[in-house]
């Protein structure tokens, strides 16, 4: 037998063992419950449904380290890990399509409570702007809005892309510029809120799982979130454009291994826009202010979540 079907035959037998082999295309009947219709909403939720926990994440607000965990607590990290290095892979073709999610939905939701991860809105619209800019995910929107074409090469600035935001519905646009605020929160309760940019998310994930009853995870020691793919990370660049806020930023320079910090981003002008754009994100969770950043004393896993925000 080859390594590469040994490994096909080891996700086989844990997926059968964990009930993730059943998988079935069609909306499960209890997403047509109100509760049920509000979780089918993107980004969907993650369900926890022997803990009655619902996972409440947005993208670009730490949720790649929060799904990995998640997992981990479900005891789907091995099954996921070997499917793919990057755990979206599987959460959007195997846990969404899965048995074992589509019957959370069967459950009486209206018995469980709300983990909602977000992020500082400012920070996130920084950090969506290069997420952008890095991969090309909204050329076509771009092109078609702001009547350019050429934003690998030529380069686009924050201020641009301020003015694509601003002609977009960010109730409905891509997840990783839309407002963080999903429906759901409005009709459970959030027992636990973390901003990732004000707090500790590992600290406070062990008091989560203190809460819920879960087993206390050890981040140093989980392995798929400390080797994160290197080219999901950064360090603040040294040498900095005149005006960062309307420097045209070329692919070339999303990918690379240094970027701006969020403050040369974020000037006077840049946070009104911001403020504006997100108003709901900011009633809803406030603001982190630079005071309250990183007061926590780091571990090899927050240092590298913090660059891969």
């Amino acid at each position: 037998m080859t390594a590469a079907n040994t490994l096909l035959s080891g996700w086989q037998a844990l997926s059968q063992a964990t009930g993730l082999d059943r998988l079935t295309g069609d909306r499960p009947p209890g997403a047509t419950s109100e509760l049920g219709r509000l979780l089918w909403t993107d980004p969907r939720p993650l369900i926890h449904a022997r803990k009655r926990m619902i996972v409440v994440f947005s993208p670009k607000s730490a949720c790649t380290s929060v799904v990995i965990w998640f997992f981990h607590q479900l005891g789907h990290a091995k099954a996921a890990r070997d499917y793919a290095s990057w755990p979206h892979r599987y959460r959007t073709e195997v846990y969404y399509e899965s048995r074992v999610y589509r019957l959370a939905f069967e459950r009486d939701l209206s018995k469980f409570s709300l983990l909602r991860i977000i992020r500082d809105p400012f920070e996130r619209a920084v950090s969506s702007f290069r997420h952008v800019q890095k991969g090309g995910l909204a050329d076509k929107a771009m092109a078609r809005i702001l009547g350019r074409r050429d934003m690998a090469t030529a380069g686009l600035s924050f201020s641009e892309f301020l003015d694509f935001l601003e002609r977009c519905d960010l109730k409905t646009c891509d997840p990783h510029f839309r407002i963080q605020r999903h429906p759901i929160e409005d009709h459970l309760p959030t027992r636990h809120l973390i901003n990732v940019s004000s707090e500790n998310l590992f600290s406070r994930l062990a008091q989560v799982e203190a809460d819920y009853g879960l087993p206390i995870t050890d981040f140093d020691k989980l392995e798929w979130l400390r080797k994160l793919n290197p080219g999901h990370t950064h360090v603040e660049a040294t040498s900095l454009p005149p005006d960062v806020y309307t420097h045209r930023f070329t692919r070339d320079d999303a990918r690379s291994g240094s970027w701006p910090g969020y403050a040369a981003f974020l000037t006077p002008a840049a946070r009104e826009r911001i403020a504006r754009l997100y108003v709901t994100d900011i009633e809803a969770y406030g603001i982190a202010s630079a005071e309250r950043r990183s007061h926590d004393s780091p571990t090899a896993a927050s240092l590298q979540l913090r660059s891969a925000l």
